[in-house]
């Protein structure tokens, strides 16, 4: 009884016992014209009413006697329309007696009135979240305090889960250091010590509801992800898979999977089925993937072609055609009825060339299809993917086609084509208007469905990490460390400044995110010139330079080469022959010599040359 009492404090403010108190019926009592609280009477009445339904009423009414016998309610508004609307539903008699304080004629009414609805201090939220929570450790169910306050069960669970969140942010929350809704969010996970890890890690740019929820769910799977939404919930649940549910949330944003190792397994099985149909379109092959990076796809693409038309069709447009150039050529101006004969023939002529399409027995033959599963959670089928292996050979050179052994080994290729990757990306970040280009490039070769895997320069949201140190890749790092220094730390808190911001400061952010997107980097020298072209073009657009962002020295070129090709860097870089004394030095030494000799003079490799 105590807690129902401290939960009903808010409405129920004692009175002094200084009046007496009566039972007066309530058909005699009426509300008074005068009360102060003229807005939320009505407002969570329902719970009230289902208060006293239960406990009965525990303070009295305020009343002063008017005429004719009756009494008006001064202050107790509420419990008087809480009573009125259980003596409409039959819950208590019309004539019910209630106990009022009787208040003299000489009283101020709307003093007591307003002392009432002033003075009194509300309940906090987190007092009721506890009170609840004793409630259901002294042996009530959710069910029956939802009944015994007129809320819903679900309201009750959701304030027993505030409740019960670790003491660390309860606390806060009491003190006005959180909001309500970022408690919500801290309520997604059970672990107090993840809970309260993460209140200690807020900041003021990182604090928000939404950055709370990801943090302490980064692990879990939503039922918005697209494998969720390719299997269905109701498969998954089907199935035996276990979930998780927000209270606070509505729909599948607050749904998570807790069987990954399930979901996977149900994803798969569902497009290892749905490859069976388009294996039988005859491809030389058909593979399925959950996650596919295009960025990575190294296929040419085949497109369907247009069926031949029926020899029915094929007379029809012949006969249509020669109408149509006989009517153009009648006269130099056409009348009415001949323009819309024109068009007609038009209209028609499209008709029946607008036939289907088909990929030919050739195709069929070297291309294959990925079945996978798309960005909304539909099965997606990427078809005509042509291998490098299985393209048509091409017309015999002349020239001899003995192999050559590569100049460059993989790592090194690896190694000098990220130092001018970080460089272009450098250059990039200092020409907005290079990068809207690169950027809309990027945007356009995704949405009209461009061969990426032709792309080996790579724009897009992934960030390129380079492994070995460069001059490039330090002044991008120099460059980020400047940005997140000046943008807000939290997305929707970015979105905001965005939204605050100048074009040219936009266009600044917008050229910097391309250059750290740029992706230039391969293994294979002199092999990949659809590749390398796109960097070229780039690097053009920019007028790069590679001696100003790159310098060989022993440790990232000269002692990963062969001596002769030491040797031939020294005398191209200082136009002078060959030395026998050079032969005597250990490899080591040369390639110091190199280095120290080539500094200055502005030589690069035969690969940057190539590429410039």
């Amino acid at each position: 009884m105590a807690v129902i009492a401290t939960l009903r404090s808010i409405d129920e403010t004692p009175v002094s016992a200084a009046h007496p108190i009566a039972s007066i019926p309530l058909t005699k009592l009426t509300p008074w014209p005068g009360n102060v609280r003229k807005t939320g009477a009505s407002d969570a009445l329902e719970e009230l009413i289902a208060s006293i339904a239960a406990v009965g009423l525990l303070q009295p009414l305020v009343v002063r006697k008017t005429h004719r016998g009756k009494f008006a309610v001064i202050a107790g508004r509420r419990r008087y329309l809480a009573l009125s609307a259980l003596a409409e539903r039959g819950t208590i008699a019309p004539d019910a007696p209630v106990p009022c304080s009787v208040m003299p004629g000489t009283a101020d009414a709307a003093e007591i009135s307003l002392t009432e609805n002033v003075v009194r201090a509300p309940m906090h939220p987190a007092d009721q979240f506890e009170a609840f929570r004793d409630l259901v450790d002294s042996g009530s169910t959710p069910a029956d305090i939802a009944a015994r306050f007129g809320i819903t069960e679900t309201a009750v669970k959701q304030r027993l889960k505030l409740a019960r969140v670790c003491p660390a942010v309860f606390e806060a929350y009491r003190k006005g250091d959180l909001t309500l809704e970022q408690v919500q969010a801290f309520a997604i996970s059970d672990d107090h010590a993840a809970q309260e890890r993460l209140f200690n890690e807020l900041s003021r740019w990182n604090n928000d509801p939404d950055a709370i929820r990801t943090a302490l769910t980064q692990d879990e799977i939503a039922a918005t992800d697209k494998r969720v939404r390719f299997v269905t919930l109701d498969a998954y649940e089907a199935a035996g898979g276990a979930l998780r549910r927000d209270l606070f949330a509505e729909g599948e944003e607050g749904v998570f999977i807790l069987d990954t190792e399930l979901l996977d397994r149900l994803a798969t099985e569902k497009l290892t089925l749905d490859a069976e149909t388009i294996k039988a379109e005859g491809w030389k092959w058909v593979e399925t993937a959950l996650e596919l990076d295009r960025s990575e796809m190294d296929f040419r693409v085949r497109r369907p072609e247009p069926l031949p038309l029926s020899e029915e069709a094929e007379a029809e447009r012949s006969k249509l055609s020669a109408e149509y150039t006989a009517l153009f050529d009648s006269a130099d101006e056409h009348d009415e009825e001949t323009s819309e004969r024109l068009d007609a023939i038009e209209e028609r002529i499209t008709e029946l060339e607008d036939t289907e399409s088909a990929y030919t027995p050739d195709v069929l033959a070297i291309a294959g299809a990925i079945v996978t599963i798309g960005h909304d959670g539909e099965l997606e089928v990427m078809r005509g993917l042509v291998r490098p292996e299985d393209e048509p050979e091409a017309e015999e050179s002349t020239e001899s086609s003995t192999k050559e052994r590569p100049e460059f080994s993989a790592k090194l290729v690896q190694s000098l084509t990220a130092a001018r990757s970080a460089a272009i990306g450098a250059a990039l970040s200092e020409s907005p208007v290079i990068a809207l280009a690169a950027v809309t490039h990027a945007l356009a070769v995704s949405v009209f469905k461009y061969n990426a895997g032709d792309a080996r320069l790579q724009v897009s949201g992934k960030v390129s990490i380079y492994n070995e140190e460069s001059k490039g890749a330090t002044e991008l790092q120099r460059t980020y460390e400047q940005w997140a220094d000046r943008i807000p730390g939290e997305s929707l808190q970015l979105l905001t400044w965005c939204l605050e911001q100048e074009q040219s400061t936009l266009l600044e952010l917008l050229a910097f995110c391309a250059a750290c997107t740029v992706n230039a980097v391969t293994t294979m020298q002199g092999s990949e010139s659809r590749r390398t072209a796109h960097a070229d073009a780039l690097a053009s657009a920019l007028g790069l330079d590679m001696a100003q962002w790159f310098t060989p020295t022993a440790e990232n070129y000269f002692g990963r080469v062969g001596r002769e090709q030491i040797v031939s860097a020294i005398c191209e870089a200082k136009q002078m022959p060959r030395k026998r004394s050079w032969e005597k030095l250990k490899k080591s030494e040369l390639a110091a010599l190199a280095e120290r000799e080539v500094a200055g003079t502005s030589w690069l490799p035969k690969l940057f040359a190539a590429a410039a």
